[in-house]
């Protein structure tokens, strides 16, 4: 092999080394991960069912749709009831993820969690127009007030307003079904409001102009911290899934 032969030889092996260096750095060479399960509901406007196949749209699943791209995890789009999905999470071994949910000391201690999807707004309170309430009252005022309190079943609203509520014991009515049922549960004067985030009282109230005759949204003076949405995941769902999703998220 003559002297421009040999430096030709070197300069390819050189070049094959850098390219397969790249390759791992860039996750080319990962192992296969498995599908997961990702469990939506029907919320507007953070999950919106679409028709046939289609992958749903929204606020929270937008950003995580944009993550899955970028990374090509496996993965299938699977509408379930909120009920449904804490217990595929928590009881089950199933590879499953429900999408959007708030992060809590006992769910922590039951599943695991990704990056955060999606910062809304601060929350505010969606409230029947005859009660004892006003805009720009502080959480404890509300909490205090005569006017009758609504919340969702198992549902948790950030560790701040949990505190405050469960310093109330039996002051809370709880309702089981979605968040229109619920709404519908203050038209019908079983309560006289609960805490609620902007874009999905307005949203619900476009569905519905109706309701504005007797609902109205109103804020805090002291809002919570806004809490981010995640994904809540089976303890079977492998760490390197949500790894590869946590860094495309961020």
């Amino acid at each position: 092999m003559t002297r421009g032969q040999r430096r030709i030889s070197g300069l390819l092996a050189l070049v094959a080394t850098l390219g397969s260096g790249l390759a791992k750095a860039s996750g080319a060479e990962s192992p296969t991960l498995p599908s997961v399960d990702l469990l939506y509901q029907d919320r507007p406007p953070y999950y919106l069912p679409q028709p046939g196949r289609q992958p749903p749209q929204g606020l929270v699943i937008e950003p995580l749709r944009r993550a899955l791209d970028r990374t090509g995890l496996p993965h299938r789009w699977v509408l379930t009831p909120a009920v449904r999905q804490l217990l595929m999470v928590e009881n089950g071994e199933h590879l499953v993820c429900g999408v959007g949910w708030f992060r809590s000391p006992v769910r922590e201690a039951k599943g695991q969690f990704s990056a955060a999807l999606y910062r809304g707004q601060h929350l505010a309170m969606i409230a029947r127009r005859d009660a004892a309430l006003r805009e720009g009252m502080s959480l404890r005022e509300a909490l205090d007030s005569p006017a009758r309190l609504l919340v969702k079943q198992g549902y948790s609203y950030g560790a701040e307003l949990d505190a405050l509520i469960a310093e109330r014991p039996g002051r809370a009515t709880q309702g089981s079904g979605e968040v229109g049922q619920l709404l519908r549960m203050l038209q019908a004067g079983h309560a006289d409001w609960m805490p609620a985030a902007p874009e999905e009282v307005q949203a619900q109230l476009q569905r519905d102009g109706r309701r504005e005759q007797t609902l109205q949204l109103l804020h805090f003076s002291d809002p919570p911290p806004i809490v981010p949405r995640h994904l809540y995941c089976n303890k079977a769902v492998p760490a390197a899934w949500l790894e590869r999703l946590g860094t495309a998220l961020r």
